[in-house]
């Protein structure tokens, strides 16, 4: 599937503000499934941007805004080329319980940390997968996206960013984060390797309220297969990832991969409008650029000094509204342990 995809941030603020340092994963991945044809940023305020891949393999771009400004534009637009997947996770032969994690590449998947939390009613909740030795990870995968889409409903205001999957359980409401979560906690109590995905949704062309999600950034599971490697799973819509998926950025949870994360200098308070729009292309354009960091052209005055504020992060308005890098980070953060 050849798509065309445009990530749109737009941060305002109620006062003028100066020293934006600004964060972003919204670069495609590279992968064995996806091909990313194309990349294109553009800023306004203009500014110098930088990259480099974080310890995760994932792409992160950079900048300062140093002039005052009372907003901050960013628009992400990418050409991106995925296959089709045909594998079926339930045929594949691995089998729970999986023997002790050997690779310390998957450790920290096993992990709770951050908002994935382990709790009383986490259990609760493994034990109606009703799992028996034996049983294909891939079978135990699809009853997780079964059991979330039938005992929680997606509803937007109900969680923040920073909600643990132990709140998700108890209002049993959520959207997208919350259900990669609640399905990461799932597996990791099983200690099934899971790891989150943030990445862009294309709904389907002939249904598109099949799909929850794909307005904004999307965010899903993956499950670790010794005989295969990673396999998605989206259990907001019930469903194995499949080639109208784009991955963007992987990690242990939410906080590894924001798409837009940062601090500004100002008092003011900061408001943002996130839109995601994809389209199925025919044929490939002919004036691709691998990347392309260009300026939306409204200018920007200079001035004052003051107080450093963080910024949001996308996210937040969904709650309120390659290889190598990989395994060197991995590497390096198992030396520090």
């Amino acid at each position: 599937m050849l798509l065309k995809l445009v990530h749109d941030t737009e941060l305002t603020y109620t006062a003028p503000i100066a020293e934006s340092v600004v964060e972003l994963r919204m670069f495609p991945r590279q992968e064995a499934m996806q091909h990313r044809l194309s990349f294109e940023l553009q800023l306004n305020p203009y500014s110098t941007v930088h990259s480099y891949f974080d310890w995760l393999g994932n792409t992160v771009h950079t900048f300062t805004v140093n002039a005052v400004h009372t907003s901050l534009k960013i628009i992400a637009t990418s050409v991106v080329e995925t296959e089709r997947v045909t594998l079926m996770p339930e045929t594949l032969p691995d089998t729970w319980p999986l023997r002790p994690v050997e690779d310390y590449h998957q450790w920290d998947y096993q992990q709770f940390a951050g908002p994935v939390v382990d709790s009383p009613s986490l259990s609760d909740l493994s034990r109606e997968l009703y799992a028996r030795p034996g049983i294909r990870i891939g079978e135990l995968g699809q009853r997780m996206i079964r059991l979330i889409n039938m005992k929680f409903e997606y509803s937007k205001g109900v969680t923040t960013a920073a909600s643990p999957v132990s709140e998700v359980l108890e209002h049993r409401k959520g959207v997208c984060q919350d259900f990669a979560h609640l399905m990461i906690a799932l597996a990791r109590s099983m200690s099934i390797p899971a790891r989150y995905v943030s990445g862009l949704l294309h709904p389907d062309d002939t249904d598109r309220e099949r799909f929850r999600g794909y307005t904004q950034s999307h965010a899903w599971c993956e499950l670790y297969f010794p005989t295969h490697g990673w396999i998605g799973f989206d259990p907001t819509n019930s469903c194995v990832a499949g080639e109208n998926y784009v991955k963007v950025a992987v990690g242990r949870d939410y906080r590894d991969v924001p798409p837009n994360k940062g601090l500004y200098r100002g008092v003011a308070k900061e408001s943002m409008n996130v839109t995601v729009k994809s389209d199925r292309l025919d044929t490939i354009p002919a004036d691709l650029f691998p990347e392309k960091i260009v300026p939306l052209g409204v200018a920007s005055s200079n001035g004052a000094s003051l107080p450093f504020r963080r910024m949001e992060n996308a996210h937040h308005q969904e709650h309120a509204q390659q290889q190598q890098q990989e395994k060197a980070g991995q590497q390096q953060q198992q030396q520090q342990q």
